[in-house]
């Protein structure tokens, strides 16, 4: 079926999938201020969805067993045992249908096509390689990969948009080894950052301690893709992004911890926790001691 015709299934939008399935997600990623990633996790009755039209790289990953198939672009695969881990992956633009004839639970990751080729530009030299479709097929990566993310979307974003950004990373990266037409030729770094680049990353860390930050818009600042970013920054300070950028949190609380004034809640906040548990199980264990404990000593 054409584009024209199927129906478009955009995981950009809230609740896409209400289009084509009898229930609602049980979880999502919208309103999660994730980038170029969207989740869905689902359990849904035995039903056949209609035929759609995927608008972004996606993956859709077993959770639980199942008697179930799929179609790839018009080809058909007949109903089968499906198990937990069963996996299918699949290019953006693919038509695609499912049924199932019992209860299943499933997730779905869906890639933004722009956001993976900013990812992984740096690591091919052509722009007509294609993502090769696959089902069934079991990959422990992706699935440990979709188990990390499900767990992120159960925390409330615990974790925080960087380490979102990391497996989102890591995920795409895979993908462009394994699952496309052409093999990857990989840049070889020897060195980390410039040093200049790298002070202008880590001045604008600190600027921002207290809100959200993506690997993206980090990359951005010394023009390179996120993945590259993220190899060089971590041969350049001996930890990822995401490491290092709650080390500095913890260090600027603990510099306004002294502050008797100030309560630990706004501390949290001021140094980019949204919780304040999470803030103190963070601090106690990269310091030894609860924020409580820590101010109680000074």
């Amino acid at each position: 079926m054409s584009p024209e015709k199927a129906i478009i299934l955009d995981f950009a939008e809230t609740d896409a999938m209400k289009s084509i399935l009898p229930n609602t997600s049980i979880l999502s990623s919208h309103g999660a201020n994730w980038e170029g990633i969207h989740v869905e996790y689902h359990r849904q009755p035995p039903n056949e969805s209609p035929e759609h039209y995927l608008q972004q790289h996606s993956i859709g990953i077993i959770f639980s067993s199942a008697i179930g198939g799929v179609a790839l672009n018009g080809k058909r695969y007949g109903s089968q045992p499906c198990q937990s881990g069963e996996m299918f992956i699949a290019a953006a633009g693919t038509d695609f249908q499912s049924h199932a004839v019992e209860e299943h639970e499933f997730m779905a990751i869906a890639l933004d096509p722009t956001e993976f080729d900013n990812t992984v530009g740096e690591s091919t030299n052509s722009n007509l390689i294609e993502i090769i479709p696959h089902w069934p097929i079991t990959d422990p990566l992706i699935f440990g990969i979709a188990w990390a993310l499900k767990t992120e979307l159960e925390s409330g974003g615990l974790n925080g948009t960087l380490y979102v950004d990391a497996l989102k990373n890591a995920l795409s990266m895979h993908i462009l080894h394994h699952y496309f037409t052409q093999k990857p030729h990989l840049r070889d770094f020897e060195c980390g950052l410039d040093p200049v680049k790298l002070q202008i990353v880590i001045n604008y860390i600190n600027d921002y301690l207290n809100r959200d930050l993506h690997i993206a818009e980090l990359a951005k600042l010394v023009q390179i893709s996120p993945y590259y970013f993220s190899r060089l920054f971590k041969k350049s300070i001996g930890v990822t992004p995401h490491q290092y950028v709650t080390q500095c949190r913890i260090e600027k609380a603990k510099q306004l911890l002294k502050r008797q004034d100030l309560s630990i809640i706004y501390i949290s906040q001021q140094v980019g926790f949204h919780d304040q548990s999470h803030f103190s199980k963070t601090f106690c264990k990269l310091v030894g001691l609860t924020p409580k404990k820590y101010r109680d000593q000074l």
